[in-house]
């Protein structure tokens, strides 16, 4: 699972560079409309040096982590701190408080509070207050501006200019914040699944933990079992008829002996793929063939494989392998002895999806809720471990990938096992 892309701070500050964009095309914007009102009474090289200042600092920004470059928790503080700067100075040329637009500060220090921690927050809310503050003692007079309400019409134009910087904060407040809010849902729900995904893989170590200590605690009396029933099926096969049956018998116990020793060799590697196996780029015709020798003949007759040719992205053979002999082996138990499975494999956008459809009886909401619980099965006592669908969805994660069932009652279940070209194991 990759990292949140939209952290508090550090990180990821793409919305910090396009506020940043789009409040100096707004600066530019204001200067420009301020020269049409008041003609000539605006110094504009100082204004238009202020706002260059800031759209290069930008640039820089934007460079930095377009490049990859380390992002610091106070980046955006320091970032936050010279557009107050920035603004001071503008007000500063364009007659200090009594400009309208003195109202962006409240941008910036609701900004730092809904960005910034503990002390940058305080430390930007006080450098917007001391930087109107210090207004009132220093800036340059624009004479329309100071007697704007003592003209006559100036009243009006000095309420309009109000207007509008009311609007244009309250714009950027509900824009950006509103974005910056996303990004903390954003990033939360990230959190969220990471740590559901480390919850999991902790189940699955555990797993793996058990499993290991119950096959190496059960091979040494299966091999006994296996022994004595080769023993027992020679000695039946000396009596002649008088021990045909026992010979049967024999013969059914190393069958089962076998096959709980297969059953042994699973769980002791059931985390998908193992341990140290590289990707690699599978035919399809071979993931055809081992799929299909992995099925009884009565399975393979009820198998539609619809499969591109070539080869698949590099991805874990024995894994996938795995994986997929164990949804089919839950789509064929869904399946009555008329009905069909089918397995299906496509390119994506970036990646390979691979579906197994069966025709079922599908799940109830409730059960599709908690399918791929550990340890949940819908089959009757000894007809599973409730395990296949958590290790397959283990599996597809550790590719960086998803696993994911659409079912419902009378449809039958579908599932998509979906990774991208480059998988993470």
């Amino acid at each position: 699972m990759p990292p949140p892309h939209e952290p508090l701070s550090g990180g990821s500050l793409s919305w910090l560079v396009r506020f940043r964009w789009i409040t100096a095309v707004m600066q530019a914007a204001t200067i420009l409309g301020a020269v049409w009102v008041l003609e000539d009474e605006l110094p504009l090289g100082p204004l238009f040096a202020l706002v260059a200042i800031g759209a290069l600092s930008n640039l820089f920004l934007a460079r930095r982590l377009r490049g990859g470059g380390p992002a610091t928790a106070s980046l955006p503080g320091l970032m936050l701190g010279l557009d107050i700067f920035l603004l001071t100075g503008l007000l500063y040329f364009s007659g200090g408080p009594s400009n309208p637009f003195t109202a962006i500060y409240l941008v910036h220090v609701t900004l730092a509070a809904v960005v910034m921690r503990g002390a940058w927050a305080w430390a930007l809310g006080l450098l917007s207050t001391l930087g109107f503050g210090l207004l009132f003692f220093w800036h340059v007079p624009v004479e329309s501006l100071s007697h704007m309400a003592h003209r006559g019409g100036g009243f009006s134009l000095h309420l309009l200019g109000m207007w509008l910087a009311f609007a244009v904060t309250a714009t950027l407040i509900a824009a950006f914040v509103g974005r910056v809010t996303d990004a903390l849902r954003q990033r939360e729900a990230e959190l969220t699944a990471l740590r559901d995904l480390a919850a999991r893989q902790t189940r699955l170590a555990a797993l793996t933990t058990l499993a290991a200590g119950v096959a190496h605690e059960l091979g040494t009396p299966l091999g006994t079992i296996a022994v004595a029933a080769k023993e027992l099926q020679r000695t039946a096969e000396r009596l002649g008829a008088d021990g045909f049956a026992v010979g049967q018998d024999a013969a059914l116990i190393r069958q089962e002996a076998d096959r709980c020793r297969r059953i042994l060799d699973q769980m002791a590697g059931p985390a998908g793929s193992p341990p140290g196996e590289q990707p690699e780029p599978l035919a399809w015709e071979e993931l055809a063939s081992a799929l299909r020798a992995a099925l009884g003949p009565a399975e393979q007759a009820r198998l539609d494989l619809r499969l591109p040719p070539g080869a698949s992205g590099p991805v874990p053979r024995e894994g996938l392998l795995r994986t997929l002999r164990a949804l089919l082996g839950n789509a064929f138990e869904a399946t009555s002895a008329q009905g069909r499975v089918s397995l299906s494999a496509e390119g994506t956008d970036g990646g390979w999806r691979i579906r197994i459809q069966d025709q079922g009886v599908g799940m109830s909401p409730e059960v599709l809720a908690r399918a791929g619980e550990p340890f949940f099965t819908t089959k009757p006592p000894g007809g599973g471990m409730g395990l296949g669908l958590f290790l397959a969805r283990t599996f597809a994660e550790e590719l960086g990938g998803t696993l994911t069932l659409d079912s419902a009652q009378g449809r039958g279940t579908t599932v998509d096992l979906a990774w991208p070209e480059a998988p993470h194991g």
